[in-house]
């Protein structure tokens, strides 16, 4: 018996770990909206070349259009950016551990606005993923006022790209249940983020000159480059392999451990050592998150 789907779900985790943790060191030497900008149009070239390989179909339901351009403005444009300074502050492990409170959310909104019934295990899930998370944060109690401040800060940040993308995982599911690509319905998302984020940055004159910024740090460049290349083009095609080949519920729970997999990764990258507190913290997430989709 071959185990392609769940191979996939696991390279699709792994990936999506590198990927914050490149994306997080080339935020803090060029900034967190420069980095999210370019990464936007270096990903839809990778995409919209696939698709094209691929022979896609680029006809779409305008519903459907709607909603995926919704999901793209909520999810990569907004809430990517909150992400990304998050990831700043806080470090890219913690940050995507607040991340994983996107499903628990969607799940609690799904249940206010869609009417869809929570179950027990569900429900134990949800306060597993949160208790988890807030163990983790919690510890921080002890550090110095200025940098605890800059901590909640970051805390905050995340919570809301948390809140952000899980209204754009119920934006997206709406689309796709319209016999819609998944990739080309990827590809749409991160073409209205682009068109959404580009011009809202240089009118409210966020940002000076990023291309300047950035050619005069080749670190940032080499960064960028690999946390696109790791995330939004490996990390998704995987995560596509590992839904046709595996039952949903199974990819998502293993696509969920990225909490768990940054560990090793950001103590090579970020040289951060994380406590035994935060581990156990971790594992209680993700074992939350099980609950929810198994």
């Amino acid at each position: 018996m071959t185990y392609w789907g769940e191979i996939a779900a696991l390279g699709t985790a792994i990936c999506w770990s590198f990927s914050a943790v490149f994306f997080t060191i080339a935020s803090r030497r060029v900034g967190a909206l420069t980095i999210n900008l370019f990464r936007l149009p270096l990903a839809i070239f990778l995409l919209w070349g696939t698709y094209l390989i691929s022979g896609g179909d680029f006809s779409i339901p305008r519903e459907a259009l709607f909603y995926l351009a919704m999901s793209g403005v909520l999810g990569l444009a907004i809430g990517d950016t909150f992400l990304f300074y998050s990831m700043v502050r806080v470090g890219s492990r913690i940050s995507m551990l607040l991340l994983s409170l996107a499903p628990p959310i969607t799940a609690l909104l799904a249940f206010m606005v869609l009417g869809e019934v929570l179950s027990p295990k569900e429900i134990l899930g949800i306060a597993l993923a949160i208790l988890g998370v807030s163990w983790v944060v919690l510890e921080q109690n002890d550090a110095p006022r200025a940098q605890r401040r800059s901590f909640l800060k970051g805390v905050l940040l995340g919570v809301l790209s948390a809140f952000t993308q899980a209204l754009n995982l119920i934006f997206a599911k709406k689309a796709l249940v319209m016999d819609v690509d998944p990739l080309y319905g990827t590809l749409i998302r991160m073409l209205s983020a682009a068109l959404i984020l580009w011009p809202t940055s240089f009118l409210l004159r966020k940002i000076k000159n990023p291309l300047k910024m950035l050619k005069a740090d080749i670190t940032a460049i080499k960064y960028l480059l690999s946390g696109v290349a790791m995330g939004p083009y490996l990390g998704v095609w995987l995560s596509l392999v590992a839904v046709k080949f595996t039952h949903t519920g199974v990819a998502a729970t293993i696509m969920s451990i990225v909490p768990v997999t940054m560990i090793p990764i950001s103590i090579r990258f970020e040289k951060e050592t994380p406590s035994i507190r935060s581990v156990i913290g971790a594992v209680i997430t993700v074992v939350g998150i099980a609950f929810l989709f198994l």
